[in-house]
């Protein structure tokens, strides 16, 4: 199944939304105007819109690293705001259309050193959608159409020494009928690469992820990239079936000695092979490695891209592939297998999926695990 994406950045996008900067508040139920929590800018109670809708994530404390300093972050509350939020103000062409999601939580220095930029705590911050990419970042100010206080105040200090702690609230945007799966914590700030992560889960996400599943004996077309040197061109671009034959835990010992560019924390990781085949339906020879184009997709909402040895013939036990530097004939199949390392222990492979050329989105299957 096709699924759409609106982030195409390794890390998460940032965009300036200019709205109204308020609070965050609870909502009882039935999803009456209620009073919320006093402003902490402006000090002043504010009611909030029925279509603000709380959802269900897991709040509590992680601890975490943000770049060298010890971190306590907070999830209290996620609220679903409603598309009129951003209506009469200045948003980019991307982001009209998507719904606000505001998202407060506690930051504390649990280190022995003050944090310099520490509004830049929440940069290593993700929220997952139900299609596994995640919301664009948005900061708010300005006004909002009724005069209406959005429920997000962005009250980060310019230092934080130790001990301290403050409370603030950071906007995302996801399309409309997109749900939340997570939100994650990536120490390294890179959000696709293998180091230390938090979750905060979000209920009901992940049941609603597997409903947009394709099944692995299932056939899909894929947007294929048939280019050599790496320049897409319209003319490079192919639609082939593809079809997920297996997902396989490995272990650590299988990797010893390859020519692998993986950091501290993927070394320690699991590694999972990824085996994906596709046929050439063209009028001519196609040049097969398409194999970082494959994501293994975590419960938690991760998106881990595939790894391939350097060295063309090394052979990897549970990650048998015969792609390796030659040329496919038309009517050929083709398997590629990819070596993806998940680094948290809490998290598990949920679905994998292809990450189409020339157009957002992923083509997802089921992962049968091995």
């Amino acid at each position: 199944m096709r699924l759409s994406s609106y982030v195409r950045k390794a890390a998460m996008g940032v965009a300036a939304i200019p709205l109204l900067a308020g609070c965050a508040g609870e909502q009882g139920a039935g999803g009456a105007v209620e009073r919320v929590a006093e402003n902490p800018a402006s000090e002043q109670a504010v009611k909030r819109p029925a279509s603000w809708t709380d959802l269900p994530v897991r709040t509590g404390a992680r601890d975490v690293v943000h770049r060298s300093y010890e971190v306590r972050i907070t999830v209290k509350s996620l609220v679903r705001g409603s598309e009129e939020d951003m209506r009469g103000a200045r948003v980019d062409g991307e982001l009209k259309g998507m719904v606000p999601h505001y998202l407060t939580f506690e930051v504390t220095n649990t280190g022995r050193k003050e944090i310099p930029d520490a509004y830049m705590v929440d940069s290593d911050l993700a929220l997952n959608g139900t299609d596994w990419t995640r919301g664009e970042k948005v900061y708010v100010s300005g006004g909002r159409p009724g005069g209406v206080d959005l429920p997000c105040a962005d009250t980060a200090p310019k230092t934080l020494a130790p001990g301290d702690s403050y409370d603030t609230c950071v906007a995302y945007a996801l399309p409309g009928g997109v749900g939340v799966l997570s939100l994650t914590h990536n120490a390294d700030g890179y959000l696709d690469e293998g180091g230390p992560v938090a979750t905060w889960p979000v209920e009901g996400g992940l049941k609603a992820a597997s409903a947009g599943l394709a099944e692995p004996d299932d056939v899909v077309r894929v947007r294929w990239d048939a280019g050599e040197n790496g320049v897409l061109t319209g003319k490079d671009v192919l639609e082939l079936p593809a079809k997920l034959v297996s997902v396989r835990r490995g272990s650590a010992a299988d990797l010893a000695g390859l020519d692998l560019d993986l950091n501290e924390n993927e070394r320690r990781g699991v590694p999972y092979y990824v085996s994906v085949s596709y046929t050439n339906t063209g009028t001519k020879d196609l040049y097969a490695d398409q194999a970082d184009h494959v994501r293994l997709l975590t419960e938690g909402g991760r998106q881990i891209r595939g790894k391939t040895s350097f060295v063309l013939d090394t052979k990897i036990p549970g990650c048998p592939s015969d792609w390796v530097a030659r040329m496919i004939p038309p009517g050929d199949s083709v398997t590629e297998c990819s070596i993806h390392l998940v680094t948290d222990n809490g998290d598990k492979p949920f679905a994998v999926g292809f990450a189409e050329a020339g157009r957002p989105g992923l083509v997802t299957w089921r992962a049968p695990l091995r």
